[in-house]
């Protein structure tokens, strides 16, 4: 079931903790005006010097002089391409299209920037893609660098203008007369989408990231986009996974046929606007050639993380301590669910919530091997409770995950799944790949649970706790900063803190005192029963983590251990047990671990650092090393 922080959403983005907006998104090019000659900027030397050899223009050592209007000019300059195409040529008409568009724009003549910025466009392409220009085109030369800004912000321009009459959707079409051509042009939405699925468009270029710590983006060609998707209710098993206002990376990029149809009146020019989810690709492939598109991947996760969807996440923190039944609990998605992918699961620590994931995130979702083989989600809870009875939930959660997404076990990726857990999460995640037997009953009681006097949901519930089976679905685990042996930070005073603040909901201690007092010769100790929250449950010394330590593992199941090790000068530090200020590194290591390393940091940031984030990152391409031919380093 969705959980109650995602309720009562609304799609929309104000100034929020992630994003704020740019007061000047789209930066023009800059070049000077020359009143004397075309008002508007002055072309380059290189298009002057082209109009020249063509008679398009009559040309001094100190200036130039019109001899056509600057329609006239594009006109000709048209013709002279339809006859003999040259690089220089198209390279001259786009420059000369694009400068005019900003002018028109400045004018607020829309329709007719639009036919500029299209023009600008349809030449840069050729200029970039026309096979004959093949042996002629040098990406060291500056014309080159140039004439690709030209096509991105052209394309975003005409986007824009187009945005503002409503019509960036998918399947719309518009048509416009470029002297002697006319140019089709059809919006296409991913194929990846169904129809409608893409609520709503913005512009990359309109926000400026403030929180995360690193923002990635690449370079290329293509308009970066925020596709913000539409719920679909005729999937409620999978939608429930989905924040409302879920943010996708797009990249639009426009094509322009190299085949021209020809009616009556005009030759036709066709030209598909396409959006691509840059999450799973980054390049396209055109004439043989691998052209790289313009990515963000960060401003599209900023932005949901400032949907009102998400809001309550940030605040879960507090919330799940003191209030823990409105907490909420529950799993989410950053993307939708792609049976290709491996899951990687993120599960969060005590007084924490799902936003101490998000620069690690942002930063592995930078790696195109990582975002092209993994998805990440979210799995919250509300942290004030023993982790036992967490662990239990999150089982219940992973099993109804698992049958939702694949009733018929054909998502093999699915059942390849990762947990990454911070601190107690490391616990939770621990525990979904164990097998109890017995030993956890044992704990409480030395009688069979045959014996246990309750009513059948709580025998169930209990049953629960302490009797199940490791996940054969979680492949992987990866824990940091767990304190597998206790935490110091459970001693008596922030017990006594944890006691007064928060605790159990009154109806779970009526129900463990009334199952302590009809069944008084069963237990032989109530600790485990009777632990009210999740300090106390993380007391040094337990009997929970010995068996937790001894209780036979998924033999299928990789396990990874990062811990914090703080290094300090000063006297007491050096004589104090190595931590990372919260867990000792004595009860951080995990016995048995496939992989261990310790990073410098205290227990909070060692999640941003880079030294664990680029570690998770080798354990993860070691997994898909086989497929995707990376080696570790």
């Amino acid at each position: 079931m969705l959980m109650t922080m995602m309720l009562s959403a609304t799609i929309g983005c104000s100034e929020g903790e992630y994003l704020v907006h740019r007061s000047n998104a789209f930066a023009p090019f800059k070049r000077p005006f020359d009143p004397e000659t075309w008002v508007g900027p002055t072309p380059s030397q290189r298009s002057l010097k082209t109009l020249e050899r063509f008679n398009l223009v009559v040309y001094d050592d100190s200036h130039w002089i019109r001899n056509y209007s600057l329609a006239e000019t594009m006109e000709r300059l048209q013709e002279s391409i339809q006859r003999q195409p040259t690089p220089d040529k198209l390279f001259a008409l786009a420059e000369l299209a694009f400068l005019d568009a900003k002018t028109l724009l400045k004018d607020e003549r829309q329709h007719d920037a639009l036919e500029r910025y299209t023009l600008s466009l349809v030449n840069a392409y050729e200029y970039l893609f026309t096979p004959r220009f093949d042996h002629l085109r040098n990406p060291y030369d500056p014309q080159f660098q140039e004439i690709c800004r030209f096509y991105n912000e052209s394309l975003e321009q005409a986007m824009r203008i187009i945005a503002a009459d409503q019509q960036l959707r998918s399947g719309a079409t518009y048509s416009l007369t470029l002297g002697e051509q006319q140019v089709d042009v059809v919006i296409r939405f991913p194929a990846e989408t169904t129809p409608n699925e893409i609520a709503d468009l913005k512009f990359v270029s309109d926000f400026r990231i403030q929180k995360l710590l690193r923002h990635h983006r690449t370079y290329g060609l293509g308009v970066p986009m925020v596709g913000i998707r539409h719920s679909n209710e005729a999937n409620p098993a999978i939608e429930q996974y989905y924040p409302p206002g879920m943010s996708l990376p797009l990249t639009a990029f426009m094509h322009v046929s190299d085949q021209l149809t020809t009616t009556e009146t005009k030759a036709h020019k066709q030209c598909v606007l396409e959006f691509h989810k840059t999450v799973d690709n980054s390049t396209l492939t055109i004439q043989n050639a691998t052209v790289p598109l313009q990515t963000d991947t960060s401003i599209p996760l900023a932005y949901l993380l400032d949907q009102p969807s998400l809001s309550r996440s940030r605040e879960a923190a507090t919330t799940s301590l003191l209030n823990p039944e409105e907490s909420g609990a529950g799993l989410f998605m950053l993307e939708p669910y792609d049976p290709q992918k491996i899951p990687i699961i993120m599960v969060h620590g005590f007084w924490s919530s799902p936003m101490i994931w998000m620069n690690m995130v942002n930063d592995l979702r930078s790696f195109s091997e990582i975002r092209q083989n993994y998805q990440f989600w979210f799995y919250q809870y509300p942290t004030s409770q023993p982790f036992w009875i967490s662990a239990a939930k999150l089982r219940a959660t992973l099993h109804s995950l698992m049958g939702n997404l694949d009733p018929l076990h054909r998502d093999t990726r699915l059942h390849e799944t990762v947990l990454i857990g911070h601190s107690m999460g490391g616990l939770l995640s621990m525990m979904q790949t164990i097998d109890s037997q017995n030993a956890f009953w044992k704990l409480v009681s030395h009688k069979p649970f045959g014996q246990l006097k309750a009513p059948q949901h709580i025998r169930t519930s209990l049953a629960n706790t302490v009797f199940f089976q490791a996940n054969p679905s979680i492949q992987q685990v990866i824990t940091i900063a767990t304190p597998h042996q206790g935490s110091v930070m459970a001693n008596e005073y922030t017990q006594w803190i944890g006691q007064t603040l928060f605790s159990l909901p009154e109806p779970t201690n009526a129900i463990t005192k009334q199952l302590i007092k009809d069944n008084p010769e069963l237990f032989h100790d109530t600790h485990l029963l009777t632990t009210e929250t999740s300090l106390d449950s993380l007391e040094p010394g337990g009997s929970i983590f010995a068996a937790i330590r001894e209780a036979r593992r998924n033999p299928q199941t990789s396990y990874h251990n990062i811990y914090g090790e703080t290094k300090s000068s000063t006297i007491i530090n050096k004589l104090a047990s190595s931590s990372d200020g919260v867990v000792t590194t004595e009860s951080a290591h995990l016995i048995n671990a496939h992989s261990q390393m310790a990073v410098d940091a205290n227990h909070i940031a060692i999640i941003d650092q880079p030294q664990t984030i680029l570690e998770v990152r080798r354990i993860l391409q070691q997994r898909i090393q086989p497929r995707a031919g990376y080696s570790a380093r």
